[in-house]
């Protein structure tokens, strides 16, 4: 048993970093990617949602930041790390919802353009 413990406490020392760098790597490319639509906005005059397109950025890199808090709970020893990682679970669950929110918005933002413009 102490052997099969060891096994994945080495996988999960591999793993959870390796998630960590892709959902900061997705945050990062979607913010450079919304910044850029903004720049081209601001050019261009043209109206391009961009807090919509950061928000599914952000909930993509988010949800592999989580799975790897998730998989840090198998490795947990004492209650103060479990109380601090459920900490970090929920508030980036929160932050998750209120993206979700934003996305769900902007859409709906999306759909009402589009039909005003095919009504003109």
């Amino acid at each position: 048993m102490e052997v099969l413990e060891n096994i994945i406490e080495f996988v999960i020392e591999v793993v959870v970093p390796i998630l960590e760098l892709m959902g900061i790597f997705i945050v990062a490319e979607a913010a450079l990617v919304s910044f850029g639509r903004y720049l081209y906005c601001l050019v261009t005059r043209n109206r391009v949602h961009v807090k919509g397109r950061l928000a599914v950025g952000l909930l993509l890199g988010l949800e592999f930041m989580m799975t790897a808090e998730i998989l840090k709970t198998i490795v947990i020893r004492d209650t103060k790390e479990l109380l601090i990682l459920g900490g970090v679970v929920v508030l980036r669950g929160i932050l998750a919802f209120e993206l979700k929110q934003e996305e769900k918005e902007e859409r709906e933002e999306d759909k009402e353009e589009r039909e005003a413009e095919a009504h003109h």
